[in-house]
């Protein structure tokens, strides 16, 4: 499969365009998110489609407590089997909601995750319902037919509530890593191996590669990974992903409160060659940070400093650079300008550090690449949001790069 097939697939799900935005640019750029955690289903179910072809190594959940590994395991084999099965005949893309999480609720679910991994486990399970005459019935439920959760309508979840969902989203995902338990076995002996080889020409282990990347979460976040899932794996060469080639990816993930870090240590020298994060609010604030099409271009410039301080102070990098540009995208049709600023700081050999900022100045990614990809890979954004925006409003439009 060529990332041209993937980039297809990708425009073919229902995602809008900026969800679709930044998993275009992951398949032209090697960047893989964590992923917005109101899509959980789908985000699942595509990691494991890629996997169980051979096309990516993302992680779909990685169940790291041992506390939380003994509950998924202690499942009767003939639920799980058929919890896969009712996931891959639902009728919709992702979850939805009757309602949204109040901040409250978004604040008291993110610390009751971190709990969860630690053996705080819901008394009952969710209730799941067939139909909407069923789900009328309870203020608190799962429509299996349309992935619906139904919240109450006049109060906030119940602690319990909020674990009961909490607890089968986790056995969903563990249902989809049983289902294809095969192919992920398979692409684990192959990593070994690849592993092994890299260790006899010199490389780093899996362990430094962690330790490398807690550093830099620490650096970086000012965080030690306390109440969240870890995750690593090895990502050899491959042609569709070429900037993570040769890497070890080591990512930490709240599930509760959509958070998810994102390293790409270098295999053979401990090097960052890739960092992204993504945060509950962020989409909502990014959006609302946005400028007009007048003001960007000012802000873009401000940008630049930002992204140039986070080089020198949060990764320690103080080489000199021969060209450094900023690129953003912008509607032709109503003059809206992407989510994020692209700030690319070009050395003199050709290679470049790319560092993404929203508008409000907060950096979102940081790769390793060259001038060529980058710019490929906003004219691939560009035509994917120009072609979204027609498919929804049937208003043709273009989608301008511009560089400052």
């Amino acid at each position: 499969m060529k990332i041209s097939d993937l980039q297809k697939a990708v425009e073919g799900i229902d995602f809008d365009s900026e969800k679709q935005e930044e998993l275009l640019r992951a398949l032209k750029a090697g960047k893989r998110r964590g992923g917005q955690a109101k899509a959980l289903r789908i985000a699942a179910s595509f990691a494991v489609c890629l996997l169980a072809v051979g096309i990516l190594s993302v992680p779909v959940r990685a169940v790291v407590s041992s506390l939380v590994k003994e509950r998924m395991e202690e499942q009767p084999k003939e639920e799980v089997a058929k919890l896969a099965e009712e996931i891959q005949s639902q009728q919709v893309e992702a979850d939805s909601y009757t309602r949204d999480y109040t901040a409250e609720e978004k604040e008291r679910k993110g610390k009751l995750y971190a709990q969860y991994l630690e053996g705080l486990f819901p008394e009952k399970e969710l209730v799941q319902v067939d139909s909407e005459e069923e789900a009328a019935e309870h203020e608190f439920c799962f429509l299996k037919t349309t992935g619906v959760f139904y919240l109450p309508a006049n109060r906030e979840l119940t602690d319990e509530e909020i674990l009961q969902q909490i607890d089968f989203e986790k056995k969903r995902d563990y249902a989809l890593e049983e289902q294809n338990a095969e192919e992920i076995a398979a692409r684990k002996e192959a990593e070994k191996q690849q592993r092994e080889e890299l260790a006899e020409a010199g490389g780093i282990t899996e362990e430094q590669a962690v330790e490398i990347a807690a550093g830099h979460l620490l650096q970086i976040f000012g965080l030690d990974g306390s109440g969240m899932e870890r995750n690593q794996y090895y990502e050899g060469e491959n042609e569709n992903i070429p900037m993570y080639a040769n890497t070890y990816c080591v990512n930490w993930s709240n599930q509760g409160d959509s958070r998810y870090y994102y390293l790409h240590i270098d295999a053979l020298d401990g090097t960052l060659r890739a960092m992204s994060h993504s945060g509950g609010q962020e989409i909502e604030e990014s959006k609302a940070a946005k400028p007009s099409a007048a003001d960007a271009p000012a802000k873009a410039e401000e940008i630049k400093g930002i992204a140039e301080r986070f080089l020198r102070e949060k990764l320690d990098i103080q080489d000199s650079y021969q060209e450094v540009k900023s690129y953003y995208l912008v509607k032709t049709v109503n003059g809206s300008v992407s989510r994020l600023v692209d700030v690319l700081f070009v050395r003199e050999d050709g290679t470049a550090d790319l560092v993404s900022c929203r508008w409000d100045g907060e950096v979102s990614n940081y790769l390793v690449t060259t001038k060529e990809d980058c710019e490929e890979s906003l004219k691939t954004s560009a035509r994917a949001i120009a072609e979204r925006h027609t498919k929804e409003t049937g208003e043709e439009t273009t989608v301008d790069i511009i560089e400052n």
